[in-house]
């Protein structure tokens, strides 16, 4: 402590001695203050804007409330699901989900007068719902458009949920397509699950 007060003296000696330094110490003071009146009205916005913010975010969870549209959208979503897990066909295990649409994708491509290659991915199970998994496909060859189109909408048509994810194609100089799809399938119920 006894350092910090010697310091302290000579510094006011000098200031004492040397009027320019006594203003370099005031306009020192004074760009300090400065600074912190310009962080403290700088937090002081931050703060105002979230509390407009949040203010602007309960009035509208208060103009939401008691509205009977909620329960409209969560009967609609409800019977979506429902929809949607209808068009999920239901496999025993993951590997005959993969097996499953890498043969209706050959039995689709068998009929094409040229070659095309399906590489079907391991299935993957979804977070939610659990009892969900989702098998990625690629289908690619040599088609003109307006027969890839045709597989394409042959694709599309399908009762199961299939998504097509990806689509390119090529006209010229050689006609050639690509397509990424994912598909899914629900594994049976297991014990202890709702």
């Amino acid at each position: 402590m006894k350092p910090l007060v010697t310091h302290w003296q000579k510094l006011r000696q000098q200031a004492e001695a040397n009027p320019r330094l006594k203003w370099a110490f005031a306009l020192i003071a004074v760009l300090l203050a400065a600074l912190l009146l310009q962080a403290v009205d700088g937090m002081r916005d931050e703060l105002q804007k979230r509390a407009i913010d949040e203010e602007a975010k309960l009035r509208r969870i208060k103009a939401l409330q008691g509205q009977d549209e909620w329960l409209a959208r969560a009967d609609e979503a409800e019977r979506l699901r429902d929809a949607l897990r209808a068009e999920m066909p239901e496999t025993a295990t993951p590997g005959l989900a993969q097996a499953a649409l890498q043969n209706w994708l050959r039995d689709l491509t068998a009929g094409s007068a040229s070659r095309m290659n399906v590489t079907v991915d391991s299935a993957v199970p979804l977070e939610a719902p659990a009892d969900v998994v989702k098998v990625h496909a690629t289908i690619g060859g040599n088609l003109a458009p307006r027969q890839a189109l045709e597989l394409l909408r042959q694709i599309e048509s399908s009762t199961n949920l299939v998504v097509v994810e990806t689509l390119s194609m090529r006209a010229a100089p050689s006609a050639n397509f690509s397509i990424g799809l994912n598909a899914y399938y629900r594994l049976p119920a297991q014990e202890g699950t709702p």
